[in-house]
Formats: structure tokens, C-alpha cells, sequence
């Protein structure tokens, strides 16, 4: 969490593994300056106008994963949630060095480009990323082309995301409508659900166990049992989190989204969405 840094370099050594960046072979790391031109080309825009402003220029469209980033961010996501997202979404990425650097450079980018941090700063940080030997060999000719971005068939870094995951589905709509429950009868309503409506005896654990007097702790434990936990018991507990902080819908919906590595299409509109948690309202709450 962001938050409890300082700085974003404390922030990426403690959640990252960036050593699997500094390994990468010397061509995949010169595919990706390409991103760390992109990025560095949107964070001008951003200081010439303002942070929309990026979703009208050319550098928008030109990579679906800095897409659904920027998208995040325009839309007032705080650095919290966004930096979650980011991790989530890297955490899908074990077995490919190349995808986890990717969303690394342009999660990182991403959130530096949130706190204003100018464009040079940009380009030295994320090109230390791939090493002190690569920064000392081409910083100096990278710089001198930093202006001429070309990502194209043959040097782009296309992750490919998860599609629909139906191990997920009902249960992610499931816990988006005890969500929508917590803001429209409070958390009590939540709590008599988990606990003696619905059957699920993890979820029930994970709300016991995270429903704290005290918010420090309960972070602290969450953010522990994180580290190693399965996936399964990860999504549980990223929703009970969700509910005990009162989230919104949507944030929700696009995090659980990034914890099973699939790709939001952020100009889905809301009451489609809305429309999937009132099938299961149906179902689970008895809803007619």
C-alpha cells in the first residue's frame, strides 16, 4: 500500500521480486524502454494539461494493459487500490518474467505519473529496473532516442490475459452483492449473511478473522496472509476487506478481476454489472 511508504522505490522493493527484471535477456529489456517511453511521453501530457488529457492523446491506445491503468486512474482511483491492482495483476505472471516487468514499468509508471513526478525522474527510475550494467552500457543512447516510440508487431509485449473463469463468476457476483448490501443496509445486514445465510465456511473464517476494532491489525494480518495464501483464499479475502471497508462496486469488481488475472474492460458500463449481482441478489437473498 502506498501509503505506508515514503517512497515508491520502498514500495516496489518490498512487494516486487525486481530481480527477475534485472535477469531478463539484454533484447527483452530493449522492448521493454519501449514502455518506459510510453510511459514517460504520457506523464508530459499529463503535466501539459491534465491527467484526461492522456486518454485523448496517441500514447492511450497503444497498449490495452497502460489502457485499463490510466483508465483507473483518471477515473479518482486512489493509489491504494491502484497499486493493489498492479500487484494482483503481477502476481498472475509467475511463469513469465516478461509479462511481470511489463506491468511492473507500467504500474510503477502509472503511479508516479499519479503524483506528478516529472519526466526525467520517470525514465532514470524505471530504466534502473533493468539493471545497473544495462543503465550504465545505453542510457545515454536510449536518452538521445527517447523521443521516437515505435511499438510494433515485432518488438510489442502483448500479455495475454485470462478470459471468463466460471470458478469465479458466481462467487465474485456473490460477494459484489453482499457488498451492495453493506452500502445499502450496513455491515451488520453483511455479517448476518456471511455467517448464517450464506454457505461458505472460508468466508465466514476470513470475516471473523479480519472483522477487527482495530483497522491496524486487521491491515496487518490481510496483507500477511496475502503473501502465500491460494488464490481462492486471496479472493475471499480481498471481497471481506472490500465489505469492512466499504468499498466501492466497481473498485471491487476490477480488483477481484486483477487477482485472477482478468482484463477489465473499463468502459463497461456499471449497470451491466449492476445486472450480474441482481441475478445472484435473486438467488442468494431470495430476492423476487
Amino acid at each position: 500500500m502506498i501509503h505506508k511508504f515514503e517512497t515508491i522505490t520502498d514500495y516496489l522493493e518490498t512487494y516486487f521480486d525486481l530481480n527477475r527484471i534485472k535477469t531478463l535477456p539484454i533484447t527483452d529489456k530493449f522492448r521493454l524502454i519501449n514502455y518506459i517511453k510510453l510511459v514517460s511521453s504520457a506523464s508530459v501530457v499529463a503535466k501539459d494539461f491534465d491527467l484526461k488529457a492522456i486518454q485523448k492523446s496517441e500514447y492511450y491506445n497503444m497498449d490495452l494493459t497502460f489502457q485499463l491503468f490510466i483508465s483507473l486512474l483518471t477515473s479518482g482511483m486512489s493509489a491504494d487500490v491502484l497499486s493493489d491492482i498492479v500487484e494482483f495483476y503481477c502476481a498472475n505472471f509467475e511463469n513469465s518474467d516478461i509479462y511481470y516487468a511489463k506491468c511492473i514499468i507500467l504500474g510503477a509508471g502509472t503511479l508516479m505519473i499519479q503524483h506528478g513526478v516529472d519526466r526525467d525522474s520517470i525514465i532514470s527510475f524505471l530504466m534502473i529496473l533493468l539493471g545497473d550494467d544495462f543503465l550504465r552500457n545505453n542510457f545515454s543512447r536510449i536518452l538521445s532516442e527517447i523521443d521516437h516510440l515505435d511499438i510494433n508487431s515485432e518488438n510489442e509485449i502483448s500479455i495475454k490475459y485470462k478470459g471468463r473463469d466460471y470458478t469465479y463468476r458466481a462467487l465474485k457476483y456473490d460477494l459484489l452483492a453482499m457488498l451492495k448490501a453493506r452500502h445499502e443496509f450496513g455491515m451488520d445486514r453483511v455479517r448476518k449473511i456471511i455467517n448464517t445465510e450464506y454457505d461458505n465456511k472460508d468466508l465466514k473464517f476470513y470475516l471473523t478473522l479480519l472483522d477487527l476494532d482495530n483497522l491496524e491489525i486487521s491491515d496487518y494480518i490481510y496483507h500477511k496472509l496475502m503473501k502465500d495464501s491460494p488464490k481462492m483464499d486471496c479472493f475471499l479475502m480481498t471481497a471481506v476487506r472490500s465489505m469492512l471497508q466499504g468499498m466501492e462496486i466497481m473498485e471491487t469488481h476490477y480488483l477481484l478481476n486483477a487477482l485472477i488475472g482478468k482484463y477489465s474492460e473499463f468502459d463497461q458500463p456499471y449497470s451491466e454489472v449492476l445486472k450480474d449481482i441482481e441475478v445472484r441478489e435473486k438467488i442468494i437473498f431470495n430476492y423476487e
